[in-house]
């Protein structure tokens, strides 16, 4: 924002900081009321601990804290000041320039500044928008003699004052032609563009630079300057616009009759009202209700002034203007006034940025639905490789040598893919590289000593690692939740048996049925508590009772993410407990008789560096 030269009158400058030295420990707020002064609060102080070595700044802002331009800047210039590896030391003041410039009252703001500040001494001046460049060029030998200054937000390069050294100044120039270029593609239609601006001095300074911008766009559309009007009027104005029109909101700090409003106060009642989309150029405009434009940063610009300061205090000769300065304008829109004005996202510059958006249902389930499709995947390789097999079987001699060797390569080639598979379950519910592998060795160890044949321990030992195929389904932040499931949650979680049946309930292949009988069942208990189904007894298949007394055996025994293992007494006593609870009692009086086969399946196929109940 602008303001006139100070008057001539002032030129007298008064005796101002004869010499600045901020106290190391000086924590104390200033508050003092000085005729109009109302609004000069220094809010840096310095931090119990900080350390000595920071850079002493001074901040001087032009405008009161409520001005939402100088708290974005206050906030980029304090991000960078207070950056650990930089730790500045800094005090704040606030002039207040929007309620009182006149001569009298910057006279005692003077005389107020010289008794805080009499015998303070800083490294370094940052000074915010036209009134406090204007105030320390005015006397910068009495001020600050030989401390760098830098200014931003500075309306146009020609408010610089000249002969004054040291100072590195950012022009704050708002991308009005970008913002209109992007309003007419957006709203191809378009025949005319009304530009909003109140009358002040800080408008007629963005109106001049606003014309000279988009003077390459009169030759496309018809651009009309509204004249100053009372704040009521121009609403009924904007109530009355048409398709194909667009509004511009500049700066509509005051009306013409004279009404005094916020930075925010305009955008917003011209955004809830209008019939045509409402385009804006600085950040702090930014309502939901305004279709956006290449916004000017506030805090992009304080960002900047602290960076040019620290790189002039460590010996660098950063350039002395910054025009056309890159980074603190940006392509900003609202996602409902999109909506709203049917704008389509593929019509925005590539680098736009879009509040409000609602999140996409692929963004919210990012990871069940890619971990689903690699189950697919999966599967639709293993369906392929049958194809494959049963065209390869048709089309080879029918010779028995043959077409057993072919069966014996399609078990195995199943075999392969379920194990890959139900590694990659595993993998993702954050278990040990070799559990599926011991449940089926554990499992294949119980059904051989239940009695079943050599066809169904091989079948049991290929079916037992997709008992957990159903936790693809399950969301992460409670498959890989550490501590105790809630009910909600665990409810959720009993849900994986009948989403593993789902996913292999499309073959009736052997081994396929079998893992999918494991996979729906293998929570079943013995006496009949068990989910999802309640089952009881021999109502459980045989191979889910097997995997169930081998699946837990093994969870207890190496841990899981919830849990740290148990010690062997302990597992041995809780499987004891289940006999006839959990599991079934013939298996649970086999697994005794045969633990010691057991534990040195677990020793065999242990995790390297795992540590193990034995």
């Amino acid at each position: 924002m602008t303001r006139p030269p100070a008057p001539r009158s002032f030129s007298r400058c008064l005796a101002f900081f004869p010499a600045f030295r901020l106290s190391a420990c000086r924590r104390r707020i200033l508050s003092l009321l000085a005729c109009l002064l109302v609004c000069v609060l220094p809010l840096g102080t310095l931090a119990a601990g900080q350390p000595d070595s920071g850079p002493r700044v001074l901040v001087l802002h032009s405008y009161a804290a409520d001005f939402s331009w100088t708290r974005e800047l206050h906030a980029g210039i304090v991000s960078v000041l207070q950056a650990p590896e930089v730790q500045a030391r800094y005090r704040v003041e606030y002039m207040d320039a929007k309620h009182h410039d006149s001569p009298a009252y910057r006279e005692r703001l003077i005389n107020l500044y010289r008794e805080k500040y009499g015998t303070a001494r800083f490294d370094g001046v940052i000074l915010t928008d036209d009134h406090a460049l204007d105030l320390v060029a005015l006397c910068r030998k009495e001020f600050f003699p030989r401390t760098p200054l830098v200014a931003c937000g500075i309306n146009n390069p020609r408010s610089v004052p000249a002969g004054v050294d040291d100072l590195y100044t950012i022009i704050e120039r708002p991308a009005h032609r970008e913002t209109l270029t992007a309003a007419l593609a957006q709203n191809p239609h378009t025949r005319k563009i009304f530009v909003a601006i109140d009358a002040t001095l800080t408008g007629e300074v963005i109106l001049q630079e606003f014309l000279e911008q988009v003077r390459p766009l009169t030759s496309r559309v018809a651009v009309e300057i509204l004249p100053p009007m009372a704040g009521e009027a121009l609403l009924q104005f904007v109530r009355d616009r048409s398709p194909g029109e667009l509004l511009y909101l500049l700066v509509y700090f005051q009306d013409a009759a004279g009404r005094v409003f916020t930075a925010e106060e305009m955008p917003r009642a011209m955004g809830a009202i209008a019939p045509v989309p409402v385009y804006v150029a600085w950040d702090f405009q930014m309502d939901s209700s305004v279709v956006g434009g290449c916004v000017t940063s506030a805090f992009g610009h304080g960002q900047k002034a602290a960076q040019t300061l620290l790189d002039r205090l460590a010996g660098h000769q950063p350039p002395t203007l910054y025009d056309q300065l890159q980074g603190v304008s940006r392509h900003t829109y609202n996602y409902a006034a999109l909506q709203r004005f049917a704008i389509p996202l593929s019509s925005l510059p590539k680098d736009a940025v879009v509040l409000n958006r609602p999140l996409s249902y692929f963004e919210i389930h990012r990871s069940a639905i890619l971990s689903a499709l690699a189950i697919i995947a999966i599967l639709v390789l293993i369906i392929v490789l049958l194809i494959q097999n049963v065209h390869k079987q048709r089309t080879i001699n029918l010779s028995n040598t043959e077409i057993m060797a072919l069966n014996r390569e399609m078990i195995e080639t199943q075999l392969e893919l379920l194990s890959t598979l139900s590694e990659v379950i595993e993998s993702r519910s954050h278990e040990t590289a070799h559990h599926v592998q011991r449940v089926a060795a554990y499992a294949a160890l119980l059904g051989r000593k239940y009695g079943l044949s050599e066809e169904e321990i091989a079948l049991l030992e290929a079916a037992a690692p997709m008992h957990d195929i159903g936790k693809i389904g399950i969301p992460d932040a409670i498959l890989h939740k550490p501590g105790q499931l809630t009910s909600e949650e665990f409810e959720q979680i009993k849900q994986h048996t009948l989403i593993g049946q789902r996913i292999l309930e499309t073959s009736d292949r052997k081994l396929l049925a079998s893992a999918r009988i494991i996979a729906l069942q293998h929570h079943e208990r013995w006496d009949g508590t068990g989910y999802p189904a309640g089952l009881k007894g021999e109502e459980i298949s045989l191979p889910a009772r097997i995997c169930a007394l081998a699946d837990v055996y093994d969870a207890l025994s190496l841990g899981r993410v919830y849990k740290q293992p148990w010690p062997r007494d302990k597992v041995l006593q809780f499987i004891r407990q289940e006999r006839g609870g959990m599991f079934d009692p013939r298996i649970v009086d086999l697994f005794f008789e045969h633990l010691e086969e057991l534990e040195a399946i677990k020793l065999r196929l242990s995790d390297p560096g795992t540590s193990q109940q034995l």
